[in-house]
């Protein structure tokens, strides 16, 4: 149909909506990433029987326009996750058409890294004509870096932290570099932030703070009523779980698995499984778990007493939680440079 409409007058790539957006600009946005697992050749057939490439091919100017918004294409792409229009667009002009930005100066990777856009900051990643755009900065001053710290997004985060062509030191309008903003994200009194990983990544790369007075953006001091409620709140929650860790773990020692010998076979009331490393591993696994747990329990009642000091109870509440991490919770990340 669309290829029939072009045949018929290719002007029609030339008209705009009450937003100045092309036929382009709703092409670009229509082609999801829905055909990313399927092979190569039934990529090609799917994207020729796309609006994309006849639209583009009737008019290639409409790679240039913006809309009301100062958006071109490839941000509309970037802005919908189309991970193939992407790469079909930059394959086509790589210097040209990556470097656009719109009113706030950004670039097709400020905008991927706003709304979370992992593909295409994965892509734009290992393709080394993109190095170039990691380190452009937006009207506000942000880098792509900038824009990930702020966000929390731990993942692309970790996909920008891994090029070696991003610079972990530039500073935006407000003379915030990526580990300021992360360390203006860490919330004083007790939380449980799995952002300040973030914070901790980048100081382990050496990243430098801004030329500023510290005591013009330290943080105020937490309420204490609040953190004394919030900590016995938390506590009643980890302890609940903590216990039935200790519960489950004591009943794994009096039901092993495999059962006992029976007392008429050569070592008689050993478990079945005994000596096989598997037997073992689960022996060790279960071991730790009780003890990080029971440590947990202890940590979370003394927290959890009305008499405990605020900031004692935030630090050994911290070591409960660090605790149950240790017998099967969240793993902690690490993302490194090469």
């Amino acid at each position: 149909m669309t290829e029939m409409l072009l045949n018929w007058n290719k002007d029609l790539t030339e008209q705009v909506d009450k937003n100045r957006s092309t036929p382009l600009h709703f092409a670009a946005s229509l082609c999801k990433d829905f055909a990313a697992s399927l092979s190569e050749y039934t990529v090609i057939t799917w994207m020729s029987r796309t609006p994309l490439i006849p639209v583009l091919l009737a008019n290639p100017v409409q790679l240039y326009q913006q809309d009301s918004e100062g958006l071109y294409p490839i941000h509309v792409a970037a802005s919908s996750g189309a991970i193939r229009t992407i790469k079909y667009l930059i394959e086509e002009q790589p210097d040209e058409i990556a470097g656009l930005v719109d009113f706030k100066g950004r670039t097709f990777l400020h905008v991927a890294v706003e709304r979370g856009r992992r593909n295409i900051v994965e892509y734009a990643h290992r393709t080394r004509s993109l190095a170039r755009i990691f380190n452009m900065q937006d009207n506000d001053g942000n880098t792509a870096m900038h824009i990930a710290v702020r966000n929390g997004n731990k993942y692309i985060f970790c996909i920008l932290l891994r090029n070696r062509k991003v610079n972990l030191n530039i500073l935006n309008n407000q003379g915030q570099t990526p580990l300021e903003i992360a360390d203006s994200k860490i919330h004083e009194g007790f939380y449980y932030n799995p952002e300040k990983l973030i914070l901790l990544a980048l100081t382990h790369c050496n990243a430098s703070g801004g030329c500023r007075r510290a005591d013009h953006f330290q943080k105020k001091q937490a309420d204490e009523a609040k953190e004394s409620e919030k900590l016995t709140t938390s506590t009643q929650t980890l302890g609940i779980g903590s216990v039935l860790i200790v519960t489950v773990t004591f009943g794994a020692i009096l039901a092993i698995p495999g059962g006992y010998k029976a007392d008429d076979h050569y070592n008689g009331g050993t478990p079945t499984l005994a000596g096989r490393y598997i037997f073992d591993a689960f022996t060790m696994a279960n071991t730790i778990a009780f003890i990080c747990s029971t440590l947990a329990i202890i940590h979370l009642m003394y927290s959890g007493m009305a008499m405990a000091v605020t900031t004692t109870a935030t630090v050994t509440t911290r070591r409960s939680i660090a605790g149950r991490d240790d017998d099967g919770g969240d793993s902690a990340w690490i993302c490194c440079r090469p």
